[in-house]
């Protein structure tokens, strides 16, 4: 019996392994057909605009060669040092408000109408502020990630079961318990959510903050590019941009599938 069942999950292993290569087989495929096609464009009247894959290829090595790693790093501290302020404070938020009727009152009118303005709009304000540093890229992430956060907390935060809460004090649970065993984990949920949503806007709002103004990041390569019409460093740098973004898609799913792995759980 034991071996009887066991073929099946090896059958539907093996055919998940083949799906697998096969949807790779089509993703390289495609790939290198749309590059083999930008090459050929590139190579006619207007490569002056489109450059061409092989001279990205060499501006990429020059660049990993050590020129890069200093804008990367820039973009990466910002990014996680506001994604860090902004989950902490969006979270904090959230649960006060969505947990106190009278704090949501009060306090949940002025922050949507803070959402409101374009956020990318206070960019040039926090750069005059705060100069061309790192600091206003990572404040202009922070905020991002903040109003994020809140947004999913607070929600979550008013979908805790009542029932279930009233079921806890009932049987003499202190307000701190309340929140431990059943609020947190509760809101658990909508909070990861919320970072997963949060991390790739992030990246967003550190590269727009390094284009309107910056001494390093890749936002700087950029704007910089542009400037001069470099077509070949522009496409390099939104290349690296490309892979940093699906890195930090990569990431955030795997956190969530670890962090949430009591929802696949099974008995």
């Amino acid at each position: 019996m034991p071996g009887r069942l066991g073929r099946p999950r090896i059958q539907a292993a093996r055919s998940t392994d083949g799906g697998a290569r096969s949807v790779l087989l089509w993703q390289v495929s495609v790939g290198v057909l749309l590059l083999s096609g930008w090459e050929t464009v590139g190579h006619g009247g207007s490569g002056e605009w489109t450059s061409r894959p092989s001279l990205i290829a060499v501006l990429l090595e020059q660049w990993f060669a050590g020129p890069i790693y200093p804008h990367i790093a820039a973009t990466l501290i910002e990014v996680m040092v506001g994604l860090v302020l902004g989950v902490v404070f969006g979270t904090v938020a959230g649960l006060l408000l969505g947990r106190s009727p009278l704090l949501s009152v009060v306090l949940r009118p002025i922050i949507v109408a803070f959402y409101s303005v374009p956020l990318i709009a206070l960019a040039p304000l926090f750069i005059m502020f705060f100069g061309l540093d790192l600091l206003p890229k990572i404040i202009l992430v922070a905020i991002v990630v903040f109003f994020l956060l809140f947004f999913n907390t607070f929600a979550g935060a008013t979908e805790v079961d009542k029932d279930l809460l009233a079921s806890v004090e009932l049987m003499g649970s202190t307000p701190r318990e309340n929140f431990q065993k059943v609020v947190a984990p509760a809101c658990m949920a909508w909070i990861i959510g919320g970072i997963k949503i949060a991390l790739p806007y992030a990246l967003v709002a550190a590269t727009t903050g390094e284009m309107l103004a910056a001494r390093r990041g890749l936002g700087f390569l950029l704007s910089d590019a542009a400037s001069q019409f470099n077509m070949t460093g522009l496409y390099a740098a939104l290349f690296i941009l490309m892979l940093l973004g699906l890195a930090v898609s990569e990431i955030s799913v795997r956190v969530e599938r670890y962090l949430l792995r009591w929802r696949h759980a099974t008995g």
